[in-house]
Formats: structure tokens, C-alpha cells, sequence
């Protein structure tokens, strides 16, 4: 007696009455089921799973005829069933380990995967809020145990920090998930404010930002994060010709009358602003040179994660040494700052006992 395949149509391929029931189908039912399933297919349903169970189950059952005067060849349907069993088993390992409980369907977990990415993004700016408030009532010592309390990196801290100050305010911006988040961190507010309220930035608009992915969002603001470095340097050199230009003027005026100790500290202190500005513009190049070296990486053909993971690993130490020596210029910053501090109380109290 033949066996209605209908009631088949929407029973999980794994489900173990599908393949029993498909079993106790003929070939000529299961020719017919497979026709109509990829019908149904072609009208936007998913049977991805239930095509290739059946077509394993035909294969299965096919006798290969041989040529006359020649020896059948079976090795290359042997390899087919075996590629077909490991599908079936791939999903059946993947159904028993992680399935919630309802049927397969791509749609369905398609959504739930942008639902899953919309809450990282807002638990993203929710943890930059408080890294902000820690590091408003802490030093920077303490700051950094409390990184290391909650187990996140300064870099991952200081990316939650900048989208909590970006985007904390924008639900549309916290919905596009952590990743692009920390991409969107390169723009300035105006470029933000911009895709606010639905114009475009460098040709993309926020309902493009949405669709795409990661890489190809990286891709596109690149030439907007090159640019940005050009203006900056352009007016960092702006600035300092300027400043040069006043501190000449200054120089001329300080010098008519005998300087002050103070006076001259200040014209030797002038003389470290630049190479101190042009160190700190190095360091910024090099660190985002070593970031595109990453990202390029990452895109050698047939790369895998292993060997980007050693490749990884054989530089760890250099950038715990470059952590290590931007929490000692933090430190010397905090120092600089409490001297001064203490030695402005010292003048104060100076004056007061003269006074007295």
C-alpha cells in the first residue's frame, strides 16, 4: 500500500518519523515528494533538510547498472551516501545539541539571531555608561582593577565607552549590534547626527549601515577615518605654526624686562610641545598600522583561525608591554597633575602664614 507523503511535508528532517516514514515510501512516492518539495522550495518554504534526507533515501536504494564488458563503478555513489549520511548527522548532532524545541526554519532563526545581536548592542553601551562612572570616581589604578574585576580589556573598555558616549541617547544606533558600534566610534558627531536623522556619510545611509556586514562597513568608513587623519594633521600643523608664530612674539615681549623663574620654565617647556605632539601622532599611526595589518590578515585566502590565533599569540608580549606603557604615561599624567596640585596648596599656604 502506498504511503501519503503529505503529512511528511512538515515533520523535521530529523525527527525519527520522517526518516522512518519516508523509508516505507516507494521510489516513485519519493520521486513525487522530492518534486514537490523543491516546488515548495521555489515558493519561498524551506525543505533544505527534508530534500536531502530524501534524496540520501533514493540514493540509498539506486543499483548502478554496469556498462557491458565492464565492471561496475560504485565508488562514486559510495562517496555520495557517505557525504549524505554526514549531513544527515551533521543535523541531527546540531538538532540534539542546541535546538529549542521547535522545528527547523531559517526565517525564524534568522530573526532571532538580529534579536540576540539588537540586546549585545544595547548591553554594549550599557557597560560603557558604568566603565565611565568607575572611571569618573576612580584614579586610574583603580580604574584598571575594575577592568580586570569584571574580566575586559582596557581596548574593550574604552569602545564601550566611546558608544555609551555616541550613541547612549539613539536606539536605532544601539540596535545595530556591538561589532558595528565600535566600527561607527571612527565618526564624528555631526557624521552621527547626520545618519540620525536619515542622510547619508560617505554614500551609506543607516538602513544601508543596517544591512551590511561588518567587513564591508569597515571597508566603506575607511576613506572617512584616512580623511580625518589628514584634517587633524593639517590643523595640528595649523595650530603649531601658529602657536610658534605667538610664542616668538611672546618671547620678544618676556625678554625686554628680566623673565621670572616661572617664565623661563614655561619658554623650556615650550621646547618639548613638539616632540612630544609628533611622538604621540607616531604611536596613534603605528597602533592603527598594526589594526589594518589584522584586518588584512584576516582576508589571505584559505587563512584559518588557528594561524591567525598563533600569529596572534607571538605578539602578545609586545602588546602587553603596550599596555603596560600607556598605564605608566597615564600614571605620569595623574603625577604631574597631583604635583602641581600639592605645590599650588604649598604657595597658597606660604602666602596665608605671610599674611598672618
Amino acid at each position: 500500500m502506498t504511503e501519503n507523503y503529505e503529512g511528511l511535508l512538515h515533520v523535521p528532517a530529523t525527527d525519527p518519523n520522517f526518516l522512518s516514514g519516508i523509508g516505507r515510501l516507494d521510489n516513485c512516492d519519493l520521486a513525487a515528494m522530492l518534486e514537490r518539495m523543491g516546488m515548495l522550495e521555489g515558493q519561498g518554504e524551506h525543505h533544505k533538510g527534508r530534500i536531502k534526507a530524501v534524496e540520501s533515501e533514493l540514493a540509498s536504494r539506486a543499483e548502478p547498472v554496469p556498462k557491458r564488458g565492464r565492471k561496475a563503478k560504485t565508488g562514486g555513489n559510495s562517496r555520495e551516501i557517505a557525504a549524505m549520511d554526514k549531513f544527515q548527522a551533521d543535523i541531527e548532532t546540531a538538532e540534539r545539541l542546541y535546538a529549542d524545541g521547535m522545528p527547523y526554519e531559517l526565517d525564524r532563526i534568522e530573526n532571532e539571531i538580529r534579536f540576540f545581536q539588537d540586546q549585545a548592542g544595547q548591553s554594549f553601551i550599557e557597560m560603557g555608561k558604568r566603565f565611565i562612572r568607575i572611571k569618573a570616581h576612580e584614579d586610574h589604578g583603580r580604574f584598571m582593577r575594575a577592568l580586570e574585576n569584571v574580566g575586559i580589556s582596557q581596548r574593550g573598555a574604552d569602545y564601550a565607552m566611546a558608544a555609551a558616549r555616541k550613541f547612549s541617547n539613539s536606539q536605532t544606533f544601539a540596535n545595530l549590534g556591538q561589532s558595528k558600534q565600535i566600527v561607527l566610534t571612527v565618526l564624528d558627531d555631526d557624521s552621527i547626527q547626520t545618519l540620525e536623522d536619515g542622510g547619508e556619510v560617505k554614500g551609506v545611509t543607516l538602513d544601508d549601515i543596517d544591512k551590511m556586514s561588518v567587513r564591508e562597513l569597515k571597508e566603506t568608513l575607511r576613506s572617512e577615518r584616512d580623511g580625518r587623519k589628514s584634517d587633524r594633521k593639517s590643523t595640528d600643523k595649523a595650530i603649531f605654526m601658529k602657536e610658534k608664530k605667538i610664542g616668538e612674539l611672546e618671547a620678544q615681549l618676556r625678554w625686554q624686562e628680566l623673565p621670572t623663574k616661572e617664565q623661563l620654565a614655561g619658554a623650556k617647556l615650550d621646547e618639548y610641545l613638539q616632540p612630544f605632539n609628533a611622538q604621540l601622532h607616531d604611536a596613534i599611526f603605528a597602533m592603527n598600522r598594526c589594526i589594518d595589518m589584522i584586518t588584512e590578515a584576516q582576508r589571505i585566502e584559505a587563512v584559518g583561525y588557528a594561524q591567525l590565533n598563533d600569529f596572534v599569540l607571538k605578539h602578545t608580549e609586545g602588546i602587553a608591554m603596550i599596555t603596560e606603557a600607556f598605564g605608566e604615561l597615564q600614571g605620569a599624567i595623574n603625577d604631574i597633575h597631583i604635583d602641581r596640585i600639592e605645590e599650588s596648596e604649598k604657595a597658597a599656604d606660604s602666602a596665608f602664614s605671610i599674611i598672618d
